[in-house]
This record gives structure tokens, sequence and C-alpha cells, in this order.
């Protein structure tokens, strides 16, 4: 289970790793459950039996100190036996028990403190799938949204940096003076998001670049309809460079596939190769690896 700050996301799963069932909440922490076991017997309804007992494993929010128990951030550099063995047991519902899986903290690139919660046990599970797939080992891993996750590869979660890319999103075109200048429109612009890559190269930095999706709509140089996707370009553009300082990197991509295809794209633009990894197998293939190393049932 995936239990995030919006959303609450459950999988069942059979041995082998196939999927059953699958079903989702809106009962993230933002909705301030008052009794987590029974929101989340509520949720999966139907998939316990107290004769045939299994491990239910949380990641995410869930564990932070505002969610059901605050299990603290494992100190980097962390393997996935280290993060089993700091899973927390919760609960026992209907014989099966409840676990909750820690984040990892760290420095990040500005050697600031820097943390993470959900990302690790995609980490895990992407490498598992990427080496599946026999696809080209990145030297580094993107984990697209609302604060996106920069890890290098490594066998251990050892240094990465969050970026606030989703939030100035959603914060400038929801409260800022630019959302004057930005119009919804059916289908993505490309080429307008590719502008605004482009711009992100261009002296100034953010900040300055910013002020140009009002600018470039004033002057009639830009449409509304073009602006979400010129916006994207210019926040995501300089997120990439100021992560990845080398030409030629291959980054692997962990996000659902409309938001990957967006990064490859990026990414493509801007001199860089990359694979992807759908963000729901990652969280899956990550969570059967430790479940694999908790405790028999």
């Amino acid at each position: 289970m995936d239990w995030g700050t919006t959303n609450l996301r459950a999988y069942a799963l059979a041995k082998n790793g196939t999927q059953i069932d699958r079903r989702v909440s809106d009962q993230g922490l933002l909705s301030n459950p008052h009794d987590y076991a029974q929101c989340l017997k509520a949720l999966i309804d139907g998939w316990l039996d107290p004769q045939r007992p299994i491990n239910i494993v949380l990641s995410g929010m869930v564990g932070s100190p505002s969610g059901w128990r605050d299990v603290p951030h494992l100190p980097s550099p962390a393997s996935l036996q280290q993060l089993t063995a700091s899973t927390l047991k919760v609960a026992q519902i209907e014989n099966s028990a409840v676990w909750i899986v820690p984040g990892v903290k760290g420095n990040g690139a500005s050697g600031l403190p820097d943390i993470m919660r959900g990302e690790e046990v995609q980490f895990f599970g992407a490498r598992s799938l990427r080496a599946d797939q026999q696809l080209q080992v990145p030297e580094v891993w993107c984990f697209p949204g609302t604060h996106n996750k920069w890890i290098q590869e490594a066998e251990v979660i050892e240094h990465f940096s969050t970026a606030m890319v989703g939030e100035l999103f959603e914060l400038t075109q929801q409260h800022s003076l630019l959302a004057q200048s930005l119009e919804s429109g059916a289908n993505s612009n490309m080429a307008a998001f590719t502008r605004g890559l482009l711009a992100s190269g261009r002296p100034g930095g953010l900040l300055h670049h910013l002020f140009s999706v009002r600018t470039l709509q004033l002057t009639g140089q830009q449409e509304k309809q073009d602006g979400l996707d010129y916006l994207s370009g210019l926040i995501i553009g300089h997120d990439i460079s100021a992560q990845l300082t080398d030409s030629q990197v291959c980054v692997g991509i962990v996000a659902a596939l409309p938001l990957a295809r967006r990064y490859q794209r990026a990414l493509e633009v801007m001199g860089q190769k990359s694979i992807v990894i759908d963000s729901r197998a990652a969280t899956i293939a990550g969570a059967l690896a430790i479940n694999a190393l908790l405790p028999t049932i």
C-alpha cells in the first residue's frame, strides 16, 4: 500500500507478484483519518482471511510524524536489507501484520538535509525491474512528482536530492500573477513545452525566466493556452540542468507513463538519454522485495 498525503493505493498480490486486485481511496493524510486501522480495513475489505495471514506493507507519508505512526527516517546510505530491518510492525488486522517502511534521510546536492518517503521502495523496485527488462543502467534515477527525487544509481540509497517541481508548478498557476497568462488547453502543446525547455538554458536564472510567461503573452508572442506547457518546460528544464552537470547521462525515469514521456522529451532536447519504469510497477516490485525479507507469517 502506498499511503501518501492525498491518496491511498492498495494492491493485492499473488506470491509470484501478479496483481489480483487494486483499490484507490482519497483517504490520504490530508483527509485526517481518525482511525488508520479502520480506514485500511475498510479499503481492503474482502482481501483478508484470518486463516491465511499475510503481510500488509505500507510506504509513504503514513510513516511521518503526521501519519499513523512516526517511523524515523533511516540514515543514508541505506540498503534494502537495512530498510526492511527498520520496517515497523504497527498493527495486526485479522491476524495479518501491518508494517510501515521508514523513509530515508541524508544530505542533498547542496549539503543541506534531505528526506524521502515512498521513493525508497520505488527505487529498489525500479532497479529490479530494470535488470529484468535488460535496460541500460542509468547513472541517476528521477522520480517526477510534487517533490521530485533524484537518486544516484547504486546498490544502496546514498546520494539524493529533492526538487519542488510539481508543487512550484501548482503554486505558480494557482496563486501567482502568472496565472493571468495561463489557460488550460484541450491538448498538450509540445512546441510550447520545448520553447520553455530551451528558454531555461538562457542567462538570468529561474526567477527571471518565470516572468517571461507573462511578458510573452502580453506582447503577443504566446497564447494563453500555450502558457502551461511553456511554464512546465521552464521548470522541468531548470530541474534537469541543476541535477545533471555531465553530458550524455542516462536517466532512469520512474513515473506514470504520461509524465514519464514528458521527462523523456525534456531529456532528449537537453542531450540526455533515458529509460522509463512505470511507477506503479516499481512500487509493487519494491514492496515484494521488502516482503520477502520480513518475518514469515
